[in-house]
């Protein structure tokens, strides 16, 4: 069995079109808990909408914790779930059809080869699209020049976030690692991969899996790496370590803020060259 968290905000534009794409898939013993919010569009009626039709695979949970954003909103479903994997979903994309099928399969490859009750993060590419579904780019990865082996430490996980969470699969065990969480500014994806770098396995099917739509109203997007995008992030700077600083705390100092800069200079410099 596998349960499927998505969370909603605002999203009645592209939500019918994802929740079509779950219900299309080759791979069918799963079930979809949706947490919304604070929407203040249609989201809620096109979900009690799929709901009716599909009372069994879909569960909305209303917790009255209202606008948390989309980090805790996340982490509430992942607290709430109980089986034994686990994917993640977001509003606005679309699924290929055998995208659950081929993640179920890896990662019960993977559990083979490993200890019972381990952590095991499985994530994939994604074909890049516009709002009307054209493709940008066939690969996230080489649109954005990222190596997957960064998931393989997870101190350069800290410095270089490159899992993207619409596209994991986890196993039960990951909840043992990804709580408490901390009070600041991180997504979901991020704060599990790197918990899983640290104290479980990481895998990747270098293939996409999903349409990541692109459109105004994206939380976190999929700009082109160049030389230009890296000076905008510079620009960012106090907000970035003030990240860090918090990020460091809250490893216990296993490794200093200088240190994850530096990580994140050398690895932008190898993008660059990529």
């Amino acid at each position: 069995m596998l349960d499927i968290l998505l969370s909603t905000y605002n999203g009645e534009k592209y939500l019918a079109q994802q929740l079509d794409s779950l219900f299309a898939q080759t791979y069918r013993n799963f079930k979809v808990y949706i947490r919304d919010d604070g929407s203040i569009d249609k989201t809620l009626d096109i979900i009690r909408y799929y709901s009716k039709r599909n009372p069994q695979l879909i569960e909305i949970i209303n917790d009255n914790y209202g606008n948390i954003g989309a980090f805790k909103s996340f982490m509430r479903l992942l607290n709430i779930s109980q089986s034994h994997y686990i994917m993640f979903c977001d509003q606005d994309d679309i699924w290929f059809p055998k995208k659950i099928e081929k993640a179920i399969l890896k990662i019960k490859e993977i559990e083979s080869k490993h200890e019972n009750n381990k952590p095991i993060l499985i994530f994939t590419d994604l074909t890049i699209v516009d709002e009307n579904l054209n493709v940008i780019n066939r690969s996230f990865w080489k649109h954005q020049k990222i190596d997957c082996r960064i998931s393989l430490n997870w101190k350069n996980l800290l410095a270089q976030n490159v899992v993207t969470g619409c596209t994991i699969i986890i196993n039960q065990a990951v909840k043992s690692i990804v709580f408490p969480y901390p009070e600041t500014n991180i997504v979901h994806d991020q704060w599990i991969s790197i918990n899983v770098s640290k104290k479980g396995y990481i895998f990747w099917i270098n293939e996409p899996t999903i349409y990541y739509r692109q459109h105004n109203e994206n939380l976190e997007g999929a700009k082109k790496f160049s030389l230009q995008y890296s000076f905008k992030k510079i620009t960012k700077i106090k907000v970035i370590i003030e990240f860090y600083k918090n990020m460091s705390l809250f490893f216990n100092n296993e490794i200093s803020v200088i240190n994850i800069i530096a990580r994140k200079i050398i690895i932008n410099i190898q993008r660059l060259m990529m």
